[in-house]
């Protein structure tokens, strides 16, 4: 995730609050095993003296092997390391190895994209751990004093930084051509400046939050690792991510209204997957299928994230207006239990906005088949311009893209 906002918007500061359970977990971590680090330490370098004298002095190869045997089985010890910030592809290779090859990056600023765009090279940051960090896809990276193979890397991604940076990496040639850029979820949260309080009311419940917040983080953390467990979903929960996959796909084809974004969509699915598998983790055990709530939420998500991306690409259809529009109709509708209402009615459910902007949204609604206008008679009579629902909306409302909207 790549986080943009200006500065004074105090970023570090909430950035400090979301990690610092992990740095106290690995902190105490750390401590707690501390001696395990050092007897790990001593006795590998105990043993390559041992094996090094026996090299120097001719011993019997079979004493050799026994002696290189008992290097090999010796179990790592290290000290536990979850974040890392500016780090380049070796390094990080290198520290994702001694971390059963899970890492996060994480940095209220964005100075690891110029690292990894290059700047301690003379030629462009090798992408592949990158990459395949996010997948999960075995990869070998060759260096000067040996090679590093990773079978199962996972990176955790997680800047805050100025506008700037977003320009950088969205512009930047070899991220975008790559897919690097489009791996991330992109948010631009909307100001708060002039609005902000010092002292926040939690109505006394501050304390609290945090330390829920801490708790979670450290139940999350302590969990085993296990490469061969696999998170199940229910059959209406696989059916709501279906749906809602189908849809984007429909979109991405070549006359649809993401055809021109498909690097960024061809993706989000799969990301709707993880954020629901982390949501059901947060409150269930990985024993436990994720339910459709669940799911629905992780979806509601996405969607926030699929309209983040469309409004920074300036896409025309990131507009929120007809969604606002067709949700109050929907409501209203099913108030009054009608599938026809006026022009009338419509204007009062959405009377804080302009009106020309309840026509352009009329009209992206109508293109889109989510409404049909009916024109008001020629006879003479009172009636006024009406429009009739499209009755798969007021079964399926679930089912409402309007960020990225498509024809139904």
């Amino acid at each position: 995730m790549l986080i943009t906002a200006p500065p004074g918007e105090r970023k570090s500061a909430v950035f400090g609050s979301v990690t610092e359970p992990i740095h106290s977990f690995t902190a105490e971590y750390n401590e707690r095993h501390l001696i395990d680090f050092q007897t790990y330490r001593n006795t590998k370098k105990l043993l390559e003296t041992k094996l090094s004298k026996a090299i120097e002095k001719g011993s019997v190869i079979q004493e050799i092997r026994d002696i290189q045997e008992e290097l090999n089985s010796l179990e790592p010890k290290k000290e536990l390391k979850l974040i890392t910030t500016d780090v380049t592809a070796e390094a990080l290779a290198s520290i994702m190895l001694d971390n059963n090859g899970n890492m996060g990056i994480l940095s209220p600023e964005g100075g690891v994209f110029d690292v990894i765009s290059g700047m301690y090279s003379v030629k462009v940051t090798n992408l592949n751990i990158f990459l395949s960090g996010y997948d999960g896809e075995p990869v070998k990276i060759d260096r000067k004093s040996g090679s590093v193979t990773r079978a199962h890397p996972l990176l955790t991604f997680e800047i805050c930084a100025q506008p700037q940076v977003l320009n950088n990496v969205i512009t930047n040639p070899n991220f975008t051509g790559k897919g690097f850029s489009h791996r991330f979820l992109f948010c631009q949260p909307e100001s708060l400046i002039g609005r902000r309080k010092l002292i926040q009311s939690y109505n006394g419940n501050g304390a609290a939050i945090v330390e829920n917040y801490r708790r979670l983080i450290y139940r999350l953390l302590n969990m085993q690792h296990n490469e061969n467990c696999f998170i199940k979903l229910t059959c209406s929960a696989a059916d709501l991510l279906e749906s809602y996959a189908d849809k984007i796909e429909m979109q991405m084809s070549d006359n649809g209204s993401l055809a021109e974004y498909r690097e960024f969509f061809g993706k989000l699915t799969g990301k709707t997957l993880r954020i629901a598998e982390l949501l059901h983790l947060c409150e269930h055990s990985t024993n436990e299928c994720v339910s459709v709530k669940t799911m629905s939420g992780a979806i509601e998500i996405s969607e926030y994230f699929g309209k983040q991306y469309l409004k920074m690409m300036c896409a025309d259809n990131y507009d929120d207006t007809p969604q606002y529009v067709i949700e109050k109709i929907i409501a209203k509708a099913k108030r009054d239990e009608v599938t026809i209402i006026s022009l009338r009615n419509i204007k009062r459910a959405v009377r804080k906005l302009p009106e020309e902007q309840v026509t352009d949204a009329l009209e992206i609604l109508c293109d889109k088949k989510y409404l049909f206008r009916i024109s008001p008679p020629h006879d003479g009579s009172r009636k006024k311009e009406s429009y009739e629902i499209n009755p798969y909306l007021l079964n399926n409302e679930r089912n409402l893209y309007f960020g990225f909207p498509a024809v139904l």
